[in-house]
């Protein structure tokens, strides 16, 4: 009886699967989908990645005197920002030493 309800159930699995198939297949050759030898797709997404033929030169940011003036700024404080961190992470293993050394301390006595 079990292996009959086993089989029914990965039959009607296998049939709906099959039809999910078959539906996607139909509506990408009804769109006209095709894979075009000559593109190039980026790594795991459906976009086209721009080649060098390409108008490429309309595309291009070049930068302006205040957009420089800007990413050194954001640069600098993200400088200030690692030194900060740096520094949390040295307090805080002083702290953690010292907090050790106690818990020592009262163990030994």
């Amino acid at each position: 009886m079990e292996n009959k309800y086993f089989k029914f159930c990965l039959g009607t699995f296998c049939a709906i699967g099959g039809v999910f198939i078959i539906m996607i297949l139909l509506n990408s050759m009804l769109r006209g989908d095709s894979i075009d030898p000559n593109k190039t797709y980026g790594p795991s997404h459906n976009f086209e990645v721009p080649s060098i033929a390409d108008d490429c030169d309309t595309h291009l940011f070049v930068p302006t005197v205040n957009d420089i003036m800007v990413l050194d700024t954001i640069e600098r404080q993200v400088g200030n920002i690692e030194k900060d961190i740096d520094t949390l992470h040295i307090r805080i293993n002083r702290i953690e030493d010292k907090i050790d050394a106690l818990i020592i301390e009262q163990e030994n006595d």
